[in-house]
């Protein structure tokens, strides 16, 4: 499976669905920002699982958009 990019609020979204030890998926993801500032921040989730690469991407992708949201909030205060 490929990787998933997604631009969200200024961020590069990088997610890679990766196979688990119990045949069901997680994922890595990288967010940079779009602009190229900044030091990326990587992550990845190994707890769970999930049926199938696809469904991988698409929770990989709500953890890092909830990331980005979080980073701004924080940085607006």
């Amino acid at each position: 499976m490929q990787d998933t990019v997604e631009q969200y609020r200024g961020f590069t979204l990088t997610v890679s669905p990766v196979k688990d030890n119990d045949d069901l998926w997680d994922f890595n993801y990288r967010i940079t920002r779009a602009d190229g500032s900044g030091e990326p921040r990587s992550r990845s989730q190994s707890a769970g699982g999930h049926a199938n690469a696809e469904i991988a991407a698409v929770a990989g992708l709500e953890v890092a958009r909830i990331e980005v949201d979080n980073l701004l909030a924080l940085t607006a205060q």
